[in-house]
């Protein structure tokens, strides 16, 4: 939910909290909330997929001495709106899955802090999110690891390609797709293309506008890409048999030196499987005559097809995706109908370079025949904006480099069926991917432990068994089964996560050493 903050800035917030609360009597005292049956379940909900140990966030809010220890700077940033982050407006349009505090929630972790951030029974926590290092969705169909890569971005961003054969003799439908940098700190941006033309050669520095047809890809604050499924919905995208897949990587300026081994993973739709309808990206608003000059703040419009023309055909909208760089402040985004109606994508009013992805519409949006889209961005380079790349500020232009400028506004998108735009999407985007793929608690004996354990397991046969330290780094992986006991031999006493995995179900638990 926060950033790496310093003692000093910490005892600056807490004086702007104060204020804030004085000056805004709307956030009152009220039932004196606590972290085991109030607050405990907001932060699982709402703050610890980035906020747990491995994850992208800078420290960890899965227990109470966490949620305690940044009591004052969680309420500061869920009250100014900067976490959770979701930069998209819900008033302009709704999303699934929208990563957003409702006002009772907000009110719970305000009283709960200006009550002294009482613990209650620890007995009623509810249980906590089981979270698997690097990977968010389990058990991949197919895994593309592309190869290590030293970064030369010194005193310039580095752009590289990445190209892997896939050697498929069959097309393939993606249900879903993730991209895990094997360097979090160091990826800025990952895109995934397919490539039907020859392999060439696995790595290459000329890559700026890749020619393909992007299928998903990684960028800060990002979740990863999923497909419409369920009993009587397939939506996904069509891998080509014998396709190259090309990934555009980015490292920014002052990485230069640092590894990389990012991997993709993908998950299929079974083959044979029928009546998967083929979902298309493509930046379909966008503007490349950008030259906004220094001192200025401008606004740019972009629209699509150029005027006269309109829309074809009837189309489904899944997602939207908008792009700017450092100088961007506000974007929308919108269709306009033959019968003059509005159809929102989406509206940014605080563009966030550092916070990007598609956004999934709650529902599917029809956009019908005859219509055309817009979109309009502001840009301000001026020095008033903090995150202007120059000082004093410069001519920029549109560009791929992180210092030049973009205005892209990416759909996801398929030809409409009717009743698509019935479809809830909340439902429809699962997040384990596979049918039926659970987390359960596992039983462990004895725990604590000084030398070694049991694990109690229903089921019989090899089973695979992961041991991670408190930084979500594996320390032992091996086969087991249940009459094994497991050492723990060479490792500090502390506190370990203990995963064993079978094809439909993940059985997590924590293991103390004395």
């Amino acid at each position: 939910m926060v950033g790496s903050i310093s003692t000093s800035h910490k005892l600056k917030t807490m004086k702007k909290l104060l204020i804030f609360l004085f000056s805004f009597p709307i956030f009152a005292f009220g039932q004196n909330p606590n972290y085991s049956e109030d607050v405990a379940a907001i932060l699982y909900n709402k703050c610890t997929s980035c906020h747990h140990n491995g994850g992208i966030a800078p420290f960890s809010l899965m227990d109470y001495n966490d949620a305690q220890n940044w009591a004052p700077q969680i309420v500061l940033s869920v009250i100014t709106g900067e976490m959770p982050p979701w930069p998209v407006d819900t008033t302009f349009q709704r999303y699934a899955h929208e990563r957003i505090l409702s006002l009772s929630e907000i009110n719970t972790l305000i009283d709960w802090n200006n009550n002294g951030t009482p613990q209650g029974n620890p007995t009623l926590v509810p249980p906590a999110p089981t979270y698997i290092p690097g990977a968010i969705l389990p058990n991949p169909d197919y895994t593309i690891n592309l190869p290590h890569y030293v970064s030369n971005a010194n005193t310039e961003d580095d752009y590289v390609c990445l190209k892997v054969a896939t050697n498929f003799a069959t097309d393939k439908y993606i249900k879903a797709i993730e991209v895990v940098p094997g360097n979090y700190s160091i990826v800025h941006h990952a895109l995934v293309f397919v490539d039907t033309t020859s392999i060439g050669s696995p790595i290459t520095t000329d890559c700026l506008g890749v020619d393909g047809k992007l299928i998903g890809g990684y960028t800060p604050g990002a979740t990863p890409n999923i497909f419409p499924n369920g009993t009587n919905v397939k939506m996904g995208v069509r891998l080509p048999a014998g396709a190259n897949i090309v990934v555009q990587m980015h490292y920014p300026e002052g990485s230069s030196g640092q590894i990389d081994s990012t991997k993709i993973n993908f998950f299929f739709y079974p083959n044979g499987t029928s009546g998967v309808r083929e979902v298309y990206t493509d930046p379909v608003l966008q503007n490349w005559n950008l030259a906004i000059a220094p001192d200025t703040i401008q606004t740019f419009t972009t629209e699509y097809p150029q005027y006269p023309g309109v829309l074809p055909f009837d189309f489904s909208i899944l997602s939207v995706f908008p792009h700017l760089h450092l100088l961007g402040e506000e974007i929308t985004s919108f269709a306009v109908s033959s019968t003059n109606d509005t159809i929102p994508f989406e509206r940014i009013k605080h563009w966030d370079f550092e916070w990007q992805g598609f956004y999934n519409f709650k529902n599917i949006l029809k956009v019908p025949a005859g219509s055309r889209l817009y979109a309009e961005a502001k840009f301000n380079n001026t020095s008033s904006n903090i995150h202007n790349p120059n000082n004093p500020p410069q001519w920029v232009y549109a560009g791929e480099a992180t210092t030049d400028e973009m205005f892209l506004v990416y759909l996801q998108y398929l030809l409409y069926q009717p009743g698509d735009e019935n479809l809830n999407l909340d439902s429809l985007l699962s997040v384990g991917v596979k049918d039926k793929v659970r987390f359960k608690k596992l039983s462990t004996f004895p725990n604590p432990t000084s030398d070694k354990f049991q694990i109690r397991f229903p089921l019989n046969g090899d089973l695979s068994l992961k041991i991670l330290n408190v930084e979500g780094k594996i320390v032992k992986q091996m086969q087991v089964n249940s009459s094994d006991w497991i050492s723990l031999k060479g490792l500090p006493k502390g506190t370990y996560l203990c995963f064993v995995e079978t094809e439909k179900t993940i059985y997590s638990a924590k293991i103390i050493k004395q």
